[in-house]
């Protein structure tokens, strides 16, 4: 099911960050600082985007290695 970032749990938030490493955002610091441009918080990237969870929300799904736009995910 496709999840609002918005509408994540600490929780869910947590397993995106661990998941999406290479994030364009402010406290990223894996990535180098000249691929950086503009970057945003981890919050704000987290609220632009929507995540394939499992039915129950406990993982993203495994065959989905993608986010999707925030209006993409159906209202909650």
């Amino acid at each position: 099911m496709l999840i609002k970032g918005q509408n994540l749990t600490s929780r869910q938030k947590s397993i995106v960050l661990n998941a999406f490493i290479y994030q364009n955002t402010i406290e990223n610091h894996s990535r180098p600082d000249g691929i950086r441009q503009e970057p945003v918080t981890d919050e704000q990237w987290i609220q632009e985007h929507a995540f394939h969870f499992i039915k129950d929300g406990s993982r993203l799904m495994a065959n989905i290695h993608f986010c999707e736009p925030h209006y993409m995910a159906d209202e909650a």
